[in-house]
């Protein structure tokens, strides 16, 4: 009986062993290299602040009044389907590129890390300049908190506009993802959940920008500043105290949206001021959230069965083997629980 356990365990040591990967030491990138991606990425973000807070003035000037939902109307439905096209098509492209130029020279994960401070610490800065926008709205401001339909000069309809932007400004979680050739974390759930929620709020955007659709827009920025400072924090190798909430702080976020929805229907309702844009809107934004806590709690009913697997064959002494140049989910970028929302 012993012998047949010595050779069971000899067969799974050896199936592990017959599927670990070569170990690959890859070329270190200079500093220039590092450094000059982390430039373009603060370019584009450049770009992007110029297009999100002055274009719309017409005259390249800060002025929130003239913003869309304010005193202007947003684009059509052409900008959100030619770049969430474009984002469909540049996945394989960066694929190929990440491949061929890329993951066979240097260590993408070194290259790209100065590049992802950069983006996820500006988010970090971004998200919270929204929390903040939306709670002084609240606060010292005088915005309603709900049944509310038409107040849109408080400022939370100009941090909607600019929460509907940074949407396209996420998509380059995905990028990175690709570009350091991490596709197993590329899921339908991370795909899907950038393309709808884009969507989403250009429809909210173009419907009903004012009034209490600012209230998803809040709880989805402070999501973010929870999310994006553990990247950052997990790219310097710092500890971050809430990474084991994030996942459920999210569908938490869900669940009070869809509340939250529930009883400003039930408000606007009974005052009789709604117009059909606006359930339209309340359509939408239940069954965002309704299928995002559904696809969140599946994520999170597999990951949490993956870590019993995986407490299951640390016990049968079964060992996890990687090669030099794979990521830890811990000490590097902290993507493996990105989207995430």
């Amino acid at each position: 009986m012993s012998g047949q356990t010595n050779i069971a365990k000899q067969h799974r040591a050896g199936a592990v062993e017959a599927k670990a990967p070569i170990d690959v030491v890859m070329e270190p990138p200079g500093l220039l290299s590092r450094y000059t991606c982390a430039t373009i990425m603060a370019a584009i973000f450049g770009i992007w602040g110029k297009i999100a807070f002055y274009d719309h003035s017409g005259d390249g000037t800060y002025d929130e009044a003239k913003a869309p939902g304010v005193g202007s109307d947003i684009h059509s439905y052409k900008v959100p389907l030619t770049l969430t096209t474009a984002y469909l098509v540049a996945l394989p492209v960066l694929r190929i590129f990440s491949k061929k130029f890329i993951s066979e020279n240097v260590d993408a994960k070194v290259l790209l890390k100065e590049t992802m401070v950069v983006y996820n610490g500006g988010q970090v800065l971004l998200n919270a300049w929204m929390v903040y926008r939306f709670i002084d709205a609240l606060v010292n401001r005088g915005h309603p908190f709900i049944g509310d339909l038409y107040t849109a000069n408080t400022g939370t309809t100009f941090a909607v506009w600019i929460h509907y932007m940074d949407k396209y400004l996420e998509f380059f979680d995905t990028f990175f993802m690709v570009l350091r050739g991490r596709m197993d974390q590329v899921s339908f759930l991370h795909v899907y959940h950038h393309i709808s929620i884009t969507w989403a709020w250009w429809f909210a955007m173009r419907s009903w920008p004012a009034g209490d659709a600012y209230f998803g827009a809040l709880l989805n920025s402070w999501i973010h500043v929870m999310m994006y400072s553990y990247y950052t924090l997990s790219l310097l190798k710092f500890p971050c105290p809430w990474k084991r909430s994030i996942t459920q702080a999210q569908l938490l976020q869900f669940s009070a949206v869809v509340v939250y929805t529930m009883f400003s229907t039930y408000f606007v309702y009974k005052e009789g001021k709604a117009e059909a844009k606006h359930y339209a809107c309340y359509f939408v934004q239940t069954f965002e959230m309704v299928s995002m806590l559904y696809l969140f709690s599946l994520f999170y009913s597999k990951a949490y069965k993956k870590r019993q697997m995986k407490r299951i064959s640390s016990e049968l002494d079964v060992p996890e083997q990687s090669s030099i140049s794979s990521d830890s989910s811990d000490s590097s970028s902290g993507e493996s629980n990105k989207k995430e929302l």
